[in-house]
């Protein structure tokens, strides 16, 4: 049979180079050709166990990433950046460089730090005012032609609003539109 294997060089420059993204499907391929071509399993420093580590490291990346997407831009943080940009120079094994992720992270930091922005670190809950469902639903059924959908977010809202209302024993809780409880929306149902 003949094997393939890029050797440990290959990998890492193929990684820097082109930002070449390593699966665990091509961690496997190379882990098997390695135990074919050594007898015994993959080697110590080889390139199935740089591969492993490489697609790891990129994994890793890859999450610091999509936690970074769930915030809101305004909560992103120099810190959020100094992790960023460390997630994606292990990730890429280089530096990174003008346009890349960490760089475009950094320069929302930036922003934020020269508006005076940063996240809310108090613990106090944030509660949803029924004027502010109101004003939610009717933005919603000017904008949809007097329909809204169950799935909107004067929905959420209203839903927001009334579980505040139960959480601190509020009573004076009122459906802000005329409905006839037939709207899925509707949260008097």
């Amino acid at each position: 049979m003949n094997y393939d294997l890029p050797s440990v060089a290959d990998l890492k420059e193929a990684v820097e180079s082109g930002g070449l993204r390593i699966t665990p499907e091509d961690v496997s391929v190379i882990s098997h050709a390695e135990s074919a071509l050594t007898g015994r399993g993959p080697l110590r420093g080889g390139p199935a166990a740089t591969a492993q580590s490489l697609a790891m490291r990129q994994m890793n990346f890859e999450l610091k990433v999509d936690e970074l997407l769930r915030k809101p831009q305004s909560h992103i943080t120099q810190e959020d950046a100094r992790e960023i940009q460390s997630a994606e120079s292990r990730a890429f094994n280089k530096r990174s460089g003008i346009g890349s992720i960490s760089a475009q992270v950094r320069t929302i930091a930036n922003r934020n730090e020269i508006l005076g922005l940063s996240p809310d670190t108090t613990d106090m809950p944030v509660y949803v005012t029924k004027d502010d469902a109101r004003e939610a639903q009717r933005a919603e059924a000017m904008l949809y032609g007097g329909l809204i959908s169950g799935q909107g977010i004067a929905a959420s809202m209203q839903i927001s609003w009334r579980y505040a209302s139960v959480k601190t024993d509020r009573t004076d809780w009122t459906c802000p539109v005329e409905c006839s409880g037939q709207d899925r929306a509707c949260t008097t149902q």
